[in-house]
C-alpha cells in the first residue's frame, strides 16, 4: 500500500507567513492516487510561541477497491449499500466470408465480413439473469444506461456472454475469457482477427496518454473472449463484449 505524507514548512520567527499547502508524496502509486489540499490557518500571521488553529482539507482519492472488490475469479462484491449502472461499449463478433466474383472479366476472391448477435447478461446473487444486450455492434449505444439495479453490501455480481447459440462464458468461474479492469490497469494487447478493432480502440475513450486506463474510482471494465477458448490456449482478442460498470451512493442519486 503507497504511503503518502504530508510535509509541513513551519519556521519560529517573530513574524510568518502561514503558507501551509505544501504537498508532497513519496509513493509509487499513479498520480491520480496523490492526496491534494490545503492546511490553513486562523490566522494571517504566526508569532513564535503561539499555536494558530490549522483547518486540514485534504481530499485522498478512493480507489474502486474501497467500494467494490473484485475477486481473483471476477466476482465483483460491494463493500457498502451502492447504485450499479452498467452501460456496452462492445459486441463485436464477426464472421468472415469468401467466394469468388467475377469483376470485367477477371475473376476475384472477395472477402466479406458480418457482424454476428451477441448476448449479455447480469446476476445479483442467486436473482434472475437480467439481459443487458442483444444484437450486434452497430446496435451498441457506449451513452446509454442498459440496465440499472440498487446493490447491497456484501452482494456478488457477476456477467455472462455469448455470440448466436454458443456456450456462455461467465464472470466470477476463473475463466481467462472474462476480464475485469480498473483505473491505472494496461489492456492486453491481444493480436484481433483479421479487420477487427482491438481491446484498445473499443476503449480508447477511457485511456489516458500511457495507454492506461483512466476511469473513475467507482468503475470498471468487464470484457470477454466470446469466440476461442483461452484457457485451452486458442487466444483471442477480449473485445467480442466489453461493459462498463459505474457504482454510486445513494446520496449522489438522491
Amino acid at each position: 500500500t503507497p504511503t503518502n505524507y504530508i510535509i509541513l514548512f513551519l519556521m519560529k520567527t517573530p513574524k510568518i507567513t502561514t503558507l501551509l499547502c505544501t504537498l508532497a508524496s513519496f509513493s509509487t502509486a499513479f498520480a491520480s492516487d496523490v492526496p491534494t489540499g490545503c492546511i490553513n490557518a486562523d490566522a494571517d500571521l504566526v508569532r513564535a510561541g503561539t499555536f494558530p488553529r490549522l483547518d486540514w482539507n485534504i481530499t485522498y482519492p478512493s480507489l474502486v477497491q474501497e467500494w467494490v472488490t473484485i475477486t481473483p475469479e471476477g466476482e465483483l462484491v460491494p463493500r457498502q449499500d451502492l447504485t450499479m449502472q452498467v452501460r456496452n461499449l462492445a459486441a463485436d463478433v464477426q464472421r468472415r466470408s469468401q467466394r469468388w466474383v467475377r469483376v470485367d472479366r477477371v475473376w476475384r476472391l472477395v472477402t466479406t465480413f458480418t457482424y454476428l448477435e451477441v448476448e449479455a447478461y447480469g446476476r445479483v446473487n442467486s436473482d434472475s439473469w437480467q439481459l443487458i444486450f442483444r444484437g450486434t455492434q452497430p446496435n451498441i449505444n457506449a451513452t446509454a444506461i442498459a440496465w440499472e439495479r440498487d446493490v447491497s453490501e456484501g452482494d456478488v455480481i457477476r456477467f455472462a456472454a455469448r455470440y448466436e447459440n454458443n456456450p456462455y462464458y461467465i464472470s466470477g468461474t476463473g475463466s481467462s475469457n472474462v476480464i475485469v479492469l480498473r483505473d491505472g490497469d494496461f489492456p492486453p494487447a491481444f493480436a484481433t482477427w483479421d479487420t477487427q478493432s482491438t481491446l484498445g480502440t473499443h476503449i480508447e475513450p477511457y485511456l489516458d496518454a500511457s495507454g492506461a486506463i483512466n476511469i473513475g474510482p467507482r468503475d470498471v471494465i468487464v470484457a470477454f473472449e466470446l469466440t476461442h477458448n483461452v484457457d485451452a490456449g486458442e487466444g483471442g482478442d477480449m473485445q467480442d463484449m466489453i461493459t462498463l460498470l459505474t457504482f454510486q451512493t445513494q446520496e449522489e442519486e438522491g
